[in-house]
């Protein structure tokens, strides 16, 4: 273990300050303990019977708009919950392995967050307090500053096209929220005197805040993004796929008095746990292009894997799809036009499970309207037709017709040949970089998001050969 001194007395840092919210520590069921190149952990000291309350973090122990509001002075438009918390512990983050805790309220919380998520030299921020934690936007903003190494500019050319979008989307949040908090520091004085922070410093805590938070009930609408907070102890807990894994109660949250207020319980999974086996969580039924692009891991996948149901495999075809358009021409222009107006441009996935492997609605739909228009150069779709499409995403009509059935599922079977085809060469490519370090694991990463696409292309060939209905 790194630092394991350090670890320890920050360790005991956070368990006071816990104790100083009024959180029971005594005979805690679970500590972090390192895991071999690969982070931290939650693991039981002791065996555990089915669903057992491990521990209660009280609501101010947390991380979020409400405890940390009334430090900050008010502006117009306020700070989004992201943007409040990644400013918050990026102002206080350690600069040193010796620094006091330069937050009173929360230091010894923020002391234990990831030192780093990146490997460059440009980016230690002179200690770990262990193994730094991967994630792949950091080569995007290093790219965007002329920074990236030959190696990082080599991964960014071999992510597929739909993984690199989404990595995209991501960094230009990023920067959205990078310039809206330094306008605030520059409208407002920083309450703690610490000293000035750069978008190299502020990605730190944003990436610690869009990898770690947890959905919180804050505000009146569950679906407002301000419904967010970091959990001391949660943050250590590692994701799992379908595994046993840890459950996390919230309180009611139903009532506007407990709104932002409810303590945070973590309970062992439903079934027994041993002595010193480690505790997970399930951060949903993502495929591994999602988990890369936020979070910087992925899940295993095989062949076995995915037959098994066992990850959420999908394919992104949107590149495919649009030079299918583009190839129509004009009649292509009017296809999109009218997905676009009924809400069916864009997202058009391929899924492993559940089975069958199928193509998703989104792409069933457009794939049927794709072949409502003839290929002998009409540019129009009929009134009649287009009716015929409409019903059947109402879902007042099954198919336009038998033969628009056959066709789309035609072209289907080509998608999956292109797919299958160019994940295959782009895994030969990744496959033949020779790398050490965190850069080789970076490109197994890479590696199993093209085979994930391989494997599902496979899968749902095989659903549309062997005449499944979708």
């Amino acid at each position: 273990m790194s630092h394991p001194t350090r670890q320890h007395f920050l360790w005991n840092q956070l368990l006071n300050w816990l104790r100083s919210r009024r959180m029971s520590t005594e005979n805690l069921l679970m500590e972090p303990r390192e895991r071999q190149g690969a982070g931290f952990g939650l693991y039981t000291t002791r065996p555990l019977p089915p669903s057992t309350a491990l521990c209660t973090i009280p609501a101010s122990a947390l991380l979020n708009i409400i405890t940390l509001s009334p430090y900050y002075p008010r502006s117009d438009p306020p700070l989004t919950a992201v943007q409040l918390i990644s400013l918050h512990i990026t102002l206080h983050r350690p600069k040193k392995a010796n620094d006091a805790f330069s937050d009173p309220h929360f230091g010894p919380f923020i002391s234990i967050l990831p030192p780093d998520f990146t490997f460059h030299p440009l980016f230690f921020f002179f200690f770990f307090l262990g193994p730094p934690t991967f994630h792949p936007l950091t080569w995007l903003w290093k790219q965007s500053h002329g920074l990236a190494s030959a190696n990082e500019q080599h991964l960014i050319d071999i992510l597929p096209t739909s993984v690199l979008d989404s990595m995209n989307e991501i960094h230009s949040k990023f920067k959205a929220d990078w310039k809206r908090v330094s306008d605030y520091l520059k409208d407002n004085q920083n309450p703690f005197q610490t000293e000035p922070i750069d978008d190299a410093q502020f990605l730190w805590g944003w990436l610690n805040v869009n990898t770690r938070c947890i959905y919180y009930h804050i505000r009146n609408a569950r679906s407002d993004p301000d419904n967010i907070s970091l959990c001391p102890l949660l943050d250590f807990a590692n994701h799992t796929g379908k595994g046993p894994h840890m459950v996390v109660n919230y309180g009611s949250g139903d009532s506007l008095p407990r709104l932002g207020r409810a303590n945070v319980t973590l309970v062992s999974p439903t079934s027994s746990v041993g002595e010193n086996e480690e505790m997970y969580l399930v951060y949903g039924a993502h495929s591994n292009k999602r988990l890369f692009v936020e979070y910087g891991f992925v899940n295993q996948v095989s062949a076995e894997i995915v037959a098994r149901d066992d990850v959420s495999g999908e394919v992104d075809v949107q590149k495919h799809m649009e030079n299918l358009f583009r190839e129509r021409g004009k009649a292509g222009g009017w296809i999109r036009k009218i997905l676009t107006d009924e809400g069916y441009w864009g997202d058009w996935t391929m899924h492993s499970g559940p089975v069958p492997a199928h193509p998703s609605f989104r792409l069933i739909t457009a794939l049927r309207l794709y072949h409502a228009i003839p290929l002998t150069g009409e540019e129009r779709l009929s009134e009649s037709l287009l009716s015929a499409w409409k019903e059947t995403i109402l879902g007042t009509r099954e198919i336009i017709s038998e033969k628009n059935e056959e066709l789309w599922r035609r072209t289907l079977l080509r998608i999956c040949e292109i797919v299958e085809a160019e994940a295959q060469r782009s895994m030969k490519r990744a496959q033949d970089c020779v790398y050490d370090g965190w850069e080789a694991d970076a490109k197994e990463k890479i590696s199993q998001l093209w085979l994930e696409e391989v494997l599902v292309a496979q899968e749902v060939k095989k659903s549309v050969e062997g005449g499944i209905a979708f």
